[in-house]
């Protein structure tokens, strides 16, 4: 899902080929979030284009070597790149393998939804950080504070996130 959020908010932003993409991948340092290896860009791409999210644009040929085609998202891309986005948040996805790349293509049109779902993320993590148990154990008692603390984390970051969206609009 990740690589496909990249791709599909990368050619969202203008016509790309899949050496050019991968060159964007590694300058933002986006390949420590996921693997980034041509195999999965060009196996996300053909999977892409078999769903008509992305179309080939255009064939180009660049000195002596073999024709690149140049890629464009189609109106049914958009609409899936709000959808992957939007899944992200509706499904409480916090690796960032999954939560970052929805992060960067967040934008207008998706706004309203996201944050509506990562308002009632928030609220969740809230509810889960009041329960308290109080283990005779060390470790368990150990695990539940680095849970609420994780959480406490995640509701900041995410107050955060929900100020910059609507400095946004």
């Amino acid at each position: 899902m990740s690589i496909q959020i990249v791709i599909l908010g990368l050619l969202k932003e203008k016509e790309y080929h899949p050496y050019e993409m991968k060159k964007v991948i590694l300058e933002h340092k986006w390949d420590q979030l996921f693997p980034v290896t041509d195999g999965n860009l060009y196996h996300a791409i053909r999977k892409l284009e078999k769903h008509k999210w992305i179309q080939a644009e255009k064939q180009e040929q660049v000195n002596n070597r073999p024709n690149r085609t140049v890629y464009q998202i189609t109106d049914e891309g958009k609409h899936q790149l709000s959808e992957e986005i939007i899944e992200v948040f509706k499904k409480r996805m916090p690796e960032p393998r999954s939560l970052y790349p929805a992060l960067l293509f967040i934008e207008s049109p998706e706004i309203p939804a996201a944050s509506e779902h990562i308002k009632a993320w928030i609220s969740e993590l809230k509810a889960e950080s009041e329960l308290q148990h109080d283990y005779q154990s060390v470790i368990p008692n150990l695990i539940q504070e680095h849970y609420k603390g994780l959480n406490e984390f995640y509701m900041n970051w995410f107050m955060k996130i929900l100020q910059a969206l609507e400095e946004k609009k």
